[in-house]
């Protein structure tokens, strides 16, 4: 065999392993979608409409143009771990309005679709969402006063807290300073072992110094209180400013009421650990232990709802 120096470590192995992190998480999803959200949710549609009454102060929003089985997890999900307290409202971009009204008209008594145009294009993308979540006019149109704001890459793993709604803003906590590092091992060119590579990723990097409460991905809002900062500072923010952090560098001169740590880290978690109620796409950033206790958790707890018995 001819030598010809160490293995090289695959291209970018900290985004390969990221990747395959996206994957188990969807994988998770599909499993869930398929064995117990659809089953509980051909019987919710046999009911045709709410069997209890629904908070009209709280409505559970999502803004996503891809009409894929995730997105219905999510919202399924979202709609249990609600213990259909509160419906959703899917806004999506005019190309994809048809395919997502499809994809929840059996449950047209609990989740709306709703086409939203942003400036000219038929498509979200980034840029995109974040000017329509910095314009003072969606907040203003939203069906409630209180908010819970999802996305694709978030999961309800039990009921919130409903004390968490009392306040105007809560996020997932961003950890700032904090890194990982990992060790990659690497082999030679006759497959003997060699010492292993240390990568390290630090999170939260473009997070401002002294911010915490946190990412919007899975987040509680209020209403007025958005409007106001809107219409406030939105001026001045940069096209390619996240909405989150535009809004978390503004909470402090427009809430008088901000949420204490424990109650933020209680509601989700994503670049540290919490034993909470949501997650952000935490499973890109914790440890396996800690991300395969959220999954099981998670399933305990659609189990126990899917079977709870109904009125």
């Amino acid at each position: 065999m001819t030598t010809t120096g160490p293995s090289p470590l695959p291209q970018s192995p900290t985004h390969q392993l990221e990747a395959y992190r996206i994957a188990i998480f969807k994988a998770h999803c599909s499993v869930v979608l398929g064995t117990h959200l659809e089953p509980w949710a051909r019987a919710l549609a046999s009911q045709r409409q709410p069997s209890g009454p629904q908070d009209p102060h709280l409505r559970a929003v999502i803004v996503d143009d891809r009409p894929t089985p995730l997105l219905r997890m999510t919202v399924l999900n979202t709609l249990l771990m609600g213990r259909q307290r509160w419906g959703v409202t899917l806004y999506t971009a005019p190309a994809s309005l048809e395919r997502s009204r499809a994809l929840f008209a059996d449950l047209a008594a609990w989740v709306s679709v709703v086409g939203l145009r942003v400036g000219e294009a038929d498509h979200f993308d980034w840029l995109a969402y974040n000017r329509l979540l910095k314009t003072a006019a969606f907040w203003a149109q939203l069906p409630a006063p209180k908010l819970l704001l999802f996305q694709t890459d978030t999961l309800l793993i039990e009921p919130p807290d409903p004390a968490v709604f009392a306040y105007g803003y809560v996020g997932s906590p961003w950890a700032k300073g904090r890194h990982v590092s990992q060790a990659f091992p690497r082999y030679g060119a006759d497959l003997e072992p060699l010492p292993p590579v240390w990568l390290t990723r630090r999170f939260c990097n473009t997070v401002p110094e002294g911010m915490s409460n946190g990412n919007g991905g899975l987040s509680v809002r209020d209403r007025q209180l958005m409007v106001r900062i809107c219409q406030a500072e939105a001026a001045a923010s940069p096209p390619e400013e996240p909405e989150d952090i535009f809004f978390a560098r503004h909470l402090a001169r427009h809430d008088p009421t901000p949420p204490p740590p424990t109650v933020v880290e209680r509601f989700s978690c994503e670049t540290a650990y919490h034993a909470s109620a949501g997650a952000h796409a935490a499973w890109r950033y914790l440890t396996a232990a800690e991300v395969a206790e959220m999954y099981e958790r998670h399933l305990k707890q659609v189990l126990a709802l899917t079977c709870a018995p109904t009125s």
